[in-house]
């Protein structure tokens, strides 16, 4: 025979399985947008009050005359696009993003090659290909190069290439799966 005390007892279970479901509820999730992180000497998302989740739904600015203007450019370096090492687009576009947020500031290759941005699938990097020991542009220059080859290079929503910076054929820029 159950005793007053335990069937209160049973009786109650339901309730403090509803109300822990419900706090459950409430716990934030983990973003579903990978982590962007910065190149070495490049400002933080939070220096630039920026998220992840912010740079991979964002619409990014796209530039047409100046693509076509780096397209045609090919007396210091052609473009180019990868199909054996590529990237989710999406991925390309924050890290696109991010470059142009920091726009004004200066990315450069001091030395051979630098990473300016990792997300998800996606690794961007910079060559100095000047012959000297550096190579410089705006991070928004660099951004075009980017722009170039997630516009030209995408293969079924995976992106791959080389493209010159805007106004300087001594950086290029690459676009390649961070696993390569």
């Amino acid at each position: 025979m159950i005793t007053t005390t335990l069937l209160s007892a049973l009786l109650l279970l339901p309730a403090i399985f509803i109300n822990a479901a419900s706090v459950a509820d409430l716990t934030p999730t983990k973003s579903t947008y990978p982590e962007l992180i910065p190149g070495a000497g490049l400002p933080t998302l939070a220096e630039l009050n920026l998220t992840s989740e912010a740079l991979y739904t964002m619409t990014p600015k796209l530039f047409t005359r100046e693509l076509v203007e780096l397209s045609e450019r090919s007396e210091l370096f052609t473009n180019e696009c990868f199909t054996y090492t590529t990237a989710n687009v999406n991925d390309v576009i924050a890290c696109f993003n991010y470059l142009e947020n920091i726009g004004g500031n200066t990315c450069s290759v001091n030395g051979d090659n630098v990473q300016f941005c990792y997300a998800g699938t996606a690794q961007i990097s910079g060559s100095n290909i000047s012959g000297t020991s550096s190579a410089a542009s705006l991070c928004s220059d660099v951004a075009l190069g980017v722009q170039w080859i997630f516009t030209y290079c995408n293969v079924g929503g995976l992106v791959g290439g080389a493209a010159a910076a805007n106004g300087n054929g001594y950086l290029i820029v690459g676009v390649e799966n961070i696993d390569w």
